[in-house]
């Protein structure tokens, strides 16, 4: 299928650089911290928010952090976007895209810079210092998405973007970057609901049905002297469009036996090769709930502890609808007697439970510990820790036809119940006064990840079944580091500033288990000679020690500018579901066995940027030239067994480099009163500089039938999910104080999956397209208490893929009460 083009005469690359150019485009209030002069303090004011005060300070003000850095408040977010859920904030952010399906996604990773949505371990995010990211994997599945459902949209103070590794404060996890997320806390009592809705109509292969969601969130809080808290309740009812479809490629000519059906749509696989559409698939039906208590406490004016507890909920059912009909009868086929049905005398595998139904049932709890100091003085000092807990968390599949699952037979039941992870931080800032202004930063950093993922086979009662079966696969393993680090802001003249860092990481990964049921095997004479069954193998501990420095020198050369060189080395250790997780399929006879890679090494970033910065007098413009090397870039590649299997592991594919220029600024009140601009793009050279073991393997395979560049070597092409243009911009206007009005766009090339690109067609499931996508939304306060809003996001109805398919043309509706 061919992307639909957006109903514009103006290319839309074309269109977004004008808006761009002829706007001071933004970074959505971004910071870059100038150095700490006289200067600076008559500097304008570089963010629309109000300038941040001792208590209100953002880490990257607190600690004086050498990261460009974009922010975005609750105003920007209640005025510019039509926030379903917390993701949603960041999605106009320069160079970041948040791989978000459906309202209510589970698996929405960020791509940033230099990384794509595929390695999700690049990143790293928070809010109110719990750890919201899953560094339990490195993917865009169950396992690696941030955890955004645990915080509503509506209790967001402001978000912050820091773009790269380059504060000693963060892991090697920020080779992309960090998001931090602030939360509200009353400083009266407050109480306020919000009803939210959302529907689209549907329409990819002609398929047209309408999809909606709703939200409903309250929140209730107040101070009391030294005492605050606060208590949230979202709950959100989901349906998704479609995310996947069956559409396999042909087996060769039809049999006798195969089922003759009509209704399967001609089209073509990611690798150009031809298929037939036979249904959709993951049609899914997601009720959430989140509750979230906060509870603050100031011991003195500048001491101040917190506690925040978390629980969220999910119960998820995913749908099929199969476009078969029986050629004979008319009847739906969802299902083949034989595993095959014949398409215009034709061949394509249909298994039994090709449309198979999936439940999952997921209940987690997380918490955040803080106590800290806030003096501005010469010592200040942070403690914090925080858990993340899989309470409860079962994936449930029939592995029957859809009309033997209707009676609740068998299947397999996937578990993460018992994952999890826990961190704790110790902080402290050291401000002498000799030989010049410093801002010593220093702290001790703990982390622990847990996995525990068996999969059990049951024969009956699939749909709610918690595991009570036959175990057939399990995987398990911990990973822990333990890292101290030190940074110093040092003001050595009034236009110069000197930031050097550096962290010290130990880092281990023990207790590795794995257990698959294996197939047997036979000799040349058709004797066993391995039995198969149950097989399981205990991996060898893992330890390693890195140093990474850090550098930053600021210069201000005028009142108005500012220019910044940072270089920064930073190491990402394997994951523990990179180095012990374990799946195995069969599909048409054929066996994948995917498994962890326990001799993984880590990633090396040497990454650098040189940042100039120009404030205007309501805003600000800055052009950033960046790259990043990786050695040991950490991908999922195919391997072979002699038997013929197929073997898919995580391997390092030894160099990837991006060379890049992001521009970015903004612009308010521009010549008339209520009128902002804003706008960023961002242009990156990444590709796969060195990868010889795995192209010399690949060219002694040869093509697939599915794939017939599949031998294609990778040296030279792209780097996965890493587009060569992004770009977003918003024009806002404010008529009076009470209305607001903003229009929205995102842009981004094509992007591909495979390591060797050979994925050239998008316009398909497993697909990546080009997209360019506008977005509208108004709100009027009717009164002091009580707003309305409504909002269109993809107004031009673009159809659009990155794997799956993405929302159609979407409207939104908002009723808000505020006491």
């Amino acid at each position: 299928m061919n992307n639909t083009q957006p109903p514009f005469p103006l290319n839309p690359r074309r269109a977004l650089l004008c808006v761009l150019l002829l706007t001071s485009p933004f970074a959505i209030a971004e910071t870059t911290a100038p150095a700490k002069t006289d200067k600076a303090k008559d500097m304008p004011e570089m963010t629309v928010t109000d300038k941040a005060t001792p208590a209100a300070m953002t880490i990257e003000e607190k600690y004086q952090l050498p990261n460009t850095t974009a922010t975005i408040t609750a105003k920007q977010i209640d005025t510019t976007i039509n926030a379903m859920s917390s993701e949603d904030t960041v999605k106009y952010m320069p160079s970041i895209q948040v791989r978000k399906r459906y309202t209510g996604d589970t698996n929405a990773p960020v791509g940033w810079r230099t990384s794509g949505t595929s390695s999700s371990a690049r990143g790293l995010i928070y809010a109110d210092g719990i750890m919201l990211s899953s560094l339990l994997g490195n993917n865009n599945g169950n396992t690696g998405s941030p955890r955004w459902n645990m915080v509503s949209p509506n209790e967001i103070e402001r978000v912050d973007v820091m773009y790269g590794p380059f504060s000693a404060m963060y892991s090697g996890n920020s080779i992309g970057g960090v998001i931090e997320m602030t939360t509200k806390m009353p400083e009266k009592f407050e109480a306020s609901a919000d009803i939210k809705t959302s529907w689209q109509t549907f329409g990819f292969y002609g398929k047209s049905k309408t999809y909606d969601s709703q939200e409903y969130a309250f929140n209730l809080g107040d101070k009391m002297k030294d005492f605050s808290w606060r208590f949230d309740v979202t709950h959100l009812d989901s349906h998704s469009q479609p995310i996947s479809y069956v559409n396999p490629i042909s087996s060769g000519k039809a049999q006798a036996a195969d089922t003759r059906v009509v209704g399967a749509i001609a089209n073509l696989n990611p690798f150009g090769v031809g298929a037939q559409v036979l249904g959709e698939g993951n049609l899914n039906h997601t009720i959430q709930d989140n509750f979230k208590w906060k509870l603050a406490y100031d011991i003195t004016p500048t001491i101040k502890a917190s506690y925040t507890l978390g629980l969220w909920t999910n119960d998820n059912k995913a749908g099929f609808n199969s476009f078969l009909r029986n050629a004979k009868t008319g009847a739906i086929v969802d299902s083949a007697s034989n595993g095959f049905v014949n398409v215009n005398g034709q061949r394509y595998a249909l298994a039994p439970n090709a449309f198979a139904e999936t439940r999952a049932d997921q209940m987690h709890w997380s918490h955040g510990m803080n106590i800290k100091s806030n003096t501005g003085g010469i010592f200040d000092w942070d403690l914090s820790g925080s858990v993340v807990e899989y309470g409860k968390d079962i994936s449930r599949t029939s592995t029957q036809t859809p009309a033997l699952a209707s009676l609740n037979g068998a299947g397999t039941v996937t578990s993460l119940t018992g994952t999890g992870w826990n961190t704790a931080d110790a902080k402290g800032i050291w401000r002498p006064t000799a030989m010049g202004q410093h801002e010593v930063s220093f702290g001790f950093h703990h982390d622990f990840y847990n996995l525990d993922n068996p999969v059990y086979t049951v024969t009956s009662d699939w749909a709610y079944s918690d595991g009570k079966g036959v175990p057939t696969q399990n995987s398990q393993g911990k990973t822990q580091t333990e890292a101290y680090w030190v940074q110093d802001a040092w003001d050595f003249d009034k236009d110069w500033k000197l930031t050097l860092g550096g962290r010290l990481e130990n880092w281990h990964a023990f207790d590795g288990y794995n257990s698959s049921i294996v197939p047997a095997v036979k000799n040349a004479r058709g004797v066993t000679t391995d039995p198969g069954g149950l097989k399981s193998i205990n991996q060898a501990d893992r330890n390693d020690l890195h140093f990474s420095p850090k550098f930053k020198l600021s210069w201000k050369p005028a009142d108005r500018i500012q220019i910044g060189a940072s270089v920064a080395q930073a190491y990402r250790f394997p994951t523990v579901t990179e180095l012990f997780q374990t799946t195995t399929t069969t599909t048409g006879g054929i066996t994948t066995i995917s498994n962890g890679n326990p001799n993984l090494k880590p990633e090396e970033a040497l990454s650098s940027e040189l940042a100039t910065e120009y404030f205007l007098d309501k805003g600000k413009l800055r052009l950033s030239l960046f790259q990043e090397r990786v050695n040991n870039a950490i991908y999922s590649q195919p391997g072979f067994t002699p038997t013929g299997a197929i073997i898919s592991s995580p391997q390092n594919v030894r160099q990837t480099e991006t060379y890049g220029i992001e521009f970015a600024g903004e612009a308010n009140d521009l010549g008339i009163r209520g009128l902002d601009l804003s706008g960023n793009f961002t242009w990156a050279d990444s590709r796969i500089t060195k990868n010889s073991i795995s192209d010399a393997a690949a060219a002694k395979l040869g093509p697939t039938a599915a794939n017939p560049n599949a031998n294609q070597p990778s040296v030279g092409q792209r780097q996965p999910r890493v587009p060569e243009w992004r770009a977003s911009a918003t024009v806002a206007y404010r008529p009076t104080d009470k209305w607001t009005n903003s229009v929205s766009m995102r842009y981004s090339s094509k992007q591909f999956s495979q390591l060797n690109n050979s994925d050239t067609n998008g316009g398909t499931y497993q697909g990546n397209t080009a997209f360019f996508v506008v977005d509208l939304r108004t709100k009027y306060q009717i009164t002091k208490q009580v707003a309305v809003a409504a909002g269109i996001d993809n107004v031009n109805n673009a159809e659009y893929w990155i794997f799956h398919p993405f929302p159609a043309r979407t409207y939104f509706a908002e009723l808000k009460f505020d006491y």
